[in-house]
């Protein structure tokens, strides 16, 4: 094909501007591919001839035959660690960037503000974007101070705020996006409003629009017409009933006293008293008042009749007409954008709203009529709340959480187990299933770390295959699964060895750290992702199985995590817990402990110390769950803890709480004794116990695999005498019970081919995770 003399000009003028780019070393590692790329193209145009491969020794031609066509060049479009495969939200996109960047500066965020067609290409990340820690920002409570809003109208705003859902009401595209109008349009008209009367009416304004009420001009003026005219014929009604109600009220009195008279006379004939002309006369006059009574009463009625009938039949016909109005502006505004707005923030919020009606929130409505009567007065609340408080935002990471990680070997062993026979990202992503192999780049300037990263993922992969007796390819979740180098983290110190995305259900491993940690974010991801398959399900980002095994469907599989659960959880060990008690208390004490005079009290007292007592009380009421049990649970439990304390103690901490494991009880230690908080809560846990699950077997088949997981045992991490009484990891026969719950869940799902079966309903695999693109 002929270049004409302008188009050689010009390629070859950007032949040498993309040599020049190279040279200069100014490009970054995947442009430095595309311009190596585009420099080959032109220069293939510019020679106008195929390229000839040169004849060569049939050695060399062999040699040649089994090359695989991947380059080690790392400015090679053919690079062997390239990536492989796309993971969505990665450090090389940042669709998310303007939420996040946004909730970092505490700024609301407005709808024209968010790309939404962008955050829903996943709809896993678009459900943890679209929050309220994330849209609301920062209250300037200053700027309205000095605004001149009442501090009672402030309050208002701010408990409306609180009543506000963290999240939308409905996991769905269309819901999100009413969410965030929502947030943007009640922050915008609650803040302009200085009183707390101009507060309560807006939020009159938005239950209007939340119940579809409100009305266009022309409605409400036909609408107060017909309401005018109803009441009219209301007050018309009334004034005929008055009138019948006075007769029937003389009638009333009449017949009172006709029934009088009517006994008088009998008591005389009754009793052989005389009767006189004036005692008969007396009651047939009282006889005769009453006839005449219930004839005018009932005159009246009968003349009423037709003029009430035809009254309440035209203001039926109002009323009618008045709500075929409504019904009118209702279908209207039912489904509009700020009605779904309104309805996307949740019940509190509504209650809050409804809170005139009996189906609101009676404590709003107290803090209504508090802010009504000028109450708070101050902006005491305010100062306490600080100006800096991001609603629904997380808190910060506790000392304890800082300070304490888990540690990695600063060499890794791999003993026994099939060879690995990967050279590249793309044969990993083949022989795991991996959906993506992504890396940073590092990746493209380090070769060597690249090849040592995926060798030792591949042979972690096949080892814990072994071990689970589960395809490796099953445990990508047949290309649904992402793995990444480095790829989607800050490393450096005190960063994680390795880490699980749930939004985008993509396991990072980090360069600085080197692995070590695949195995514990793996049972993460096993754990988040199976419960939704099972169910034929997306599943939500924040549900995990062994957290809460109801997710999962009934049957064997269910039963199996729930045992791990048990086996995790449960035990005999007693968490700490603060008991507190007023000078009362004291007394109360002494009233019912110096003398017992029941069972428990005598229980308290031979307890002889305040844990044993708690405990005996404990004992003592059982299982019981009634309301009035707990009532007197607790009554006795403060009373038996002060009894054996010094007299003036307001607080004592003992070993008397919640039941748990030992394992249980050494994670609160970690989470500084608040349970559930990061160490201690379940899915973490887990993952820790399936990293020693994953070395006491490999161990007992004389093998080993340091990239999978290591350390998995408290000796290399407890050590009081340096001020580390740490144990992160179950042990004794703890370790072993957890280790035969672990067996029977994965017998479970091998048993009912579990990953087979999810796995091949493709469609709602594509649905959840998108496409596999290769």
């Amino acid at each position: 094909m002929q270049i004409s003399p302008i188009e050689k000009a010009r390629l070859s003028s950007r032949l040498l501007a993309l040599r020049q780019m190279l040279i200069s070393g100014a490009l970054k590692a995947l442009e430095k591919v595309r311009a190596s790329a585009e420099a080959l193209a032109i220069r293939s145009k510019l020679t106008g001839q195929p390229l000839t491969a040169p004849q060569v020794d049939p050695v060399t031609a062999a040699e040649q035959a089994a090359d695989d066509g991947l380059s080690d060049d790392p400015n090679s479009p053919n690079y062997r660690y390239a990536d492989v495969g796309y993971i969505p939200g990665s450090r090389k996109e940042e669709a998310a960037g303007a939420i996040r960047k946004a909730r970092a500066e505490g700024r609301m965020l407005r709808g024209s503000d968010i790309d939404f067609d962008a955050i829903e290409e996943t709809p896993r990340e678009a459900r943890a974007l679209v929050v309220k820690s994330n849209l609301f920002g920062v209250v300037d409570w200053d700027a309205m101070k000095e605004g001149g809003t009442e501090p009672a109208a402030a309050f208002l705003m701010d408990r409306v705020y609180a009543a506000i859902a963290k999240e939308p009401t409905e996991d769905s595209p269309v819901a999100r996006r009413a969410y965030v109008l929502g947030l943007e349009t009640l922050r915008t008209r609650l803040e302009l409003c200085q009183t707390p009367k101009e507060v309560v009416a807006t939020l009159d304004e938005i239950r209007d629009e939340l119940l579809g009420s409100q009305l266009e001009a022309d409605e409400a003026e036909r609408y107060e017409d017909v309401t005018d005219r109803a009441r009219g014929m209301t007050e018309q009604i009334r004034t005929l009933e008055a009138d019948q109600n006075k007769l029937q009220n003389a009638m009333y009195a009449a017949s009172g006293e006709n029934n009088k008279a009517q006994r008088d006379l009998e008591n005389r004939v009754s009793r052989g008293w005389g009767i006189r002309p004036e005692h008969e006369q007396a009651a047939r006059d009282a006889k005769k008042a009453y006839n005449d009574a219930m004839k005018a009463w009932a005159s009246l009625l009968e003349k009423n009749k037709p003029a009430i009938e035809q009254l309440t039949a035209a203001r039926t016909a109002l009323y009618q007409e008045r709500a075929e109005i409504m019904g009118v502006a209702k279908a209207r505004n039912l489904n509009s954008p700020i009605n779904r707005a309104w309805m996307s923030m949740g019940d509190k919020f509504v209650k809050a709203l409804m809170f005139r009606s009996r189906s609101g929130s009676e404590t709003f409505a107290r803090h209504v009529s508090n802010a009504l009567s000028g109450d708070p007065k101050e902006w005491e609340w305010a100062d306490k709340k600080g100006g800096e408080v991001i609603q629904g935002a997380p808190k910060a990471p506790t000392k304890k959480r800082q300070t304490f990680a888990l540690k990695v070997v600063d060499k890794f062993d791999r003993k026994g187990g099939r060879p690995v026979e990967v050279n590249s990202t793309r044969s990993l992503q083949q022989l795991c299933g991996f959906r993506a192999v992504q890396s940073g780049n590092w990746v493209l300037d380090d070769r060597d770390s690249s090849k040592w990263h995926v060798e030792q993922s591949a042979g972690a992969m096949m080892d814990m295959a072994d071990v689970l007796g589960i395809d490796e390819k099953h445990l990508g979740f047949d290309g649904r699964l992402g793995l990444a180098f480095g790829a989607r983290g800050k490393g450096g110190k005190g960063a994680a060895t390795a880490q699980y995305e749930p939004v985008l259900r993509a396991i990072n491993i980090t360069k600085m750290n080197g692995g070590g940690g695949l195995g514990h974010e793996h049972f993460h991801a096993m754990d988040n992702i199976l419960p939704g398959l099972l169910r034929g399900e997306a599943g939500a980002a924040d549900e995990f199985g062994v957290d809460k095994p109801e997710l999962v469907p009934e049957g064997p599989i269910r039963n199996a995590f729930v045992g791990l659960k048990k086996a995790l959880t449960e035990g005999d060990h007693r968490l700490p817990e603060t008991i507190k008690f007023t000078p009362r208390t004291f007394g109360n004490a002494r009233l019912n402990l110096e003398n017992p005079s029941n069972d428990i009290a005598r229980r308290i007292k031979a307890a002889g110390s305040a844990e044993a007592a708690v405990l005996a009380v404990d004992a003592y009421f059982g299982n019981r769950t009634d309301t009035r049990s707990l009532k007197y649970k607790k009554n006795w439990r403060t009373i038996a803890a002060a009894y054996f304390s010094p007299e003036g103690t307001t607080e004592v901490q003992l070993n008397t709480g919640k039941g748990v494991s030992r394992f249980m009880a050494e994670a609160a230690v970690l989470d500084n004794f608040k349970e559930g908080k990061y160490w201690s809560s379940t899915p973490e846990m887990a993952a820790r116990a399936f990293q020693s699950y994953l070395e006491d077997k490999l161990t007992a088949m004389d093998r080993q695999n340091d990239y999978l997981s290591c350390l998995a045992d408290n000796k290399h991490h407890y050590f009081p005498e340096q001020g580390l009484p740490f144990k992160p990891y179950p042990e004794g026969e703890e370790r072993a019970r957890i280790g035969a719950a672990f067996d029977e869940l994965f017998k479970t799902l091998r048993d009912g081919k579990a990953f087979e079966k999810a796995l091949a309903n493709t469609a709602l695999l594509d649905s959840i995770f998108g496409g596999f693109d290769e």
